[in-house]
């Protein structure tokens, strides 16, 4: 027997919206957030690397409450990038890793003016190695670029 009225409506939409409320109310790992904050690949297009850190400082949650000074985005894999705390890298101190390889950069920096949103941004690429800081942490290691 078939349910009738409201209810197989309110289950459906139920079961759809579920996994995207328990989703938002997680909490962003700080492995999670290095990922936001700092790997962007495939790379996002825009005309010139000024343009990209402006479309992409925002997008990224970067500019929300203050304008971050500075920010660098890799432009490889999250697998790739995650490697150069193992096999992919060297140790060089107690958390600090230097990738074996270079990787693509883009570099934005704070062009002068105002602390607060909205921000302005210069750009610039680069290809080198990397330096990676590993935070403690019981599962996996995150970390910044240095």
């Amino acid at each position: 027997m078939a349910l009738k009225g409201p209810c197989p409506a309110l289950l459906l939409l139920l079961l759809v919206l579920l996994p995207a409320c328990l989703a938002l109310g997680r909490r962003e790992t700080r492995h999670e957030k290095f990922h936001r904050q700092h790997v962007d690949f495939p790379k996002t297009s825009a005309p010139d690397a000024r343009r990209y850190c402006n479309l992409l400082m925002p997008r990224r949650n970067l500019t929300t409450d203050a304008c971050k000074p500075t920010n660098t985005f890799i432009h490889a894999g999250p697998a790739e990038v995650d490697d150069v705390c193992h096999a992919g890298g060297t140790l060089r101190t107690e958390n600090y890793y230097d990738s074996k390889v270079p990787f693509e950069l883009t570099i934005c920096r704070l062009a002068g003016g105002a602390q607060r949103p909205p921000c302005n941004y210069r750009g610039r690429t680069s290809t080198q190695q990397i330096r990676v800081l590993t935070l403690p942490h019981p599962l996996h290691a995150a970390g910044t670029v240095a």
